[in-house]
């Protein structure tokens, strides 16, 4: 349209760039999933306070959380792990983030950090519907998408490149529906 004068630069060129910055961060995340695989995923680990991280990835999701009127939660105990902190961050911006996307209004999400012997465990809960059926083995799983997520934007990578990140560290991850209302994803990382 463009081209042929049918349209104005104005109209189009925040589409475009929109499509190419979604179009980046997909190949960025296809680059990550191939460095892990290959088992070329270098970390540059170092003793990290969980606190600042937590809380730089809250304020971060704050005006979507507000957008959506979910009450964005953390309980942090004060503790130090072995990691490379900005792969920790990343998968707590995509727990968080899926959190959000799965909690309704006047909801809650809860990021939850607890020490353990050897390791500390980082929670993202929420007050959504929960996780339907089979979703627990299966979200970790490469372009898997549950029938509520088919709606959003993604491409079902996000858990796939987590449970790499968090595995790298020597952790685990996994997902489980709360006693009280809606779902839980939990991963470990070695304690500094």
């Amino acid at each position: 349209a463009l081209e042929d004068g049918l349209a104005t630069p104005d109209e189009y060129l925040p589409a475009l760039r929109q499509q190419v910055r979604t179009l980046s961060a997909r190949v960025d995340d296809l680059f990550e999933l191939a460095r892990i695989d290959a088992g070329a995923l270098t970390l540059e680990l170092r003793d990290a306070e969980l606190a600042s991280l937590v809380d730089g990835c809250v304020d971060a999701l704050a005006p979507e959380a507000a957008r959506r009127g979910v009450r964005l939660e953390t309980r942090i105990a004060p503790v130090r792990a072995r990691c490379e902190p900005d792969k920790i961050e990343r998968v707590l911006l995509n727990l968080v983030t899926n959190a959000l996307r799965h909690t309704p209004s006047d909801g809650a999400v809860a990021v939850v950090v607890e020490p353990g012997d050897a390791n500390i465990q980082v929670s993202v809960e929420d007050t959504g519907d929960g996780l339907e059926q089979g979703a627990e083995r299966r979200m970790f799983e490469r372009f898997w998408r549950g029938d509520r997520a088919r709606s959003g934007d993604g491409a079902g990578l996000g858990l796939a490149i987590a449970q790499g990140l968090v595995e790298a560290h020597g952790g685990k991850i996994w997902a489980e529906n709360r006693r009280e209302g809606g779902a839980r994803v939990s991963f470990t990382l070695p304690s500094a």
